[in-house]
């Protein structure tokens, strides 16, 4: 996902570091397209980017990972999250708030991109694998941001808490990928919003 203007680097050499680490992850899509992922080596995506193996590994541990460098969006909204009250519906409202607003408009330049990763996602399980990693350690984050801020809450509460919020966001990712691989043109902040009432209709 594209940064927000507040997670853009302000020094040359950050903006730098950030443009080299998309290239990568770009070139990697491309490949990952045109051979799949098995075939595709870290030195061919390298030299698509323009790179050396060596700056490669500087930016992700494996070719999988160029691919789905994490959800950028989520972790910077877990960073900034501020959560006021203790009770669970109060964290939950305040979860849902933050992340509606870093879910991306229809409008969102890299929606495309989306579709890509999502048309990957559905064909390598490789990737899968990878995607299924990341959302843990996002879940492990805001669980330890909601402990630091509400701080007599129930740890099994606040598990269960980040684990929904999580969920709800990958649920939210996966059916805006079949909506776009079936040609259907939805927002993504809608469907978030279906995805959290249909969680509230199960849970009551």
């Amino acid at each position: 996902m594209t940064a927000t203007d507040d997670d853009l680097p302000r020094d040359l050499r950050a903006r730098r570091r950030l443009d080299t680490r998309y290239e990568i992850h770009r070139a990697a899509l491309d490949l990952f397209e045109e051979r799949g992922v098995r075939e595709t080596t870290v030195a061919q995506i390298a030299d698509r980017a323009g790179v050396s193996s060596r700056t490669f590994f500087r930016y992700f541990t494996s070719k999988e990972q160029a691919a789905l460098p994490g959800q950028r969006r989520l972790f910077s909204m877990i960073e900034r999250l501020d959560v006021t009250g203790a009770e669970p519906a109060e964290i939950l409202h305040a979860i849902e708030r933050a992340t509606e607003k870093v879910v991306g408009r229809g409008s969102d330049p890299e929606l495309e991109e989306h579709r890509r990763v999502a048309l990957l996602l559905a064909a390598h399980p490789e990737l899968q694998a990878l995607a299924a990693a990341q959302e843990k350690a996002l879940a492990g984050r805001l669980r330890e941001r909601i402990a630091e801020q509400a701080a007599e809450a129930d740890p099994t509460m606040v598990r269960l808490l980040a684990e929904l919020a999580v969920t709800v966001w990958r649920t939210t990712w996966d059916r805006w990928g079949e909506f776009a691989v079936a040609g259907i043109d939805r927002d993504p902040v809608d469907v978030y919003r279906e995805c959290r009432e249909s969680l509230r209709r199960i849970v009551g």
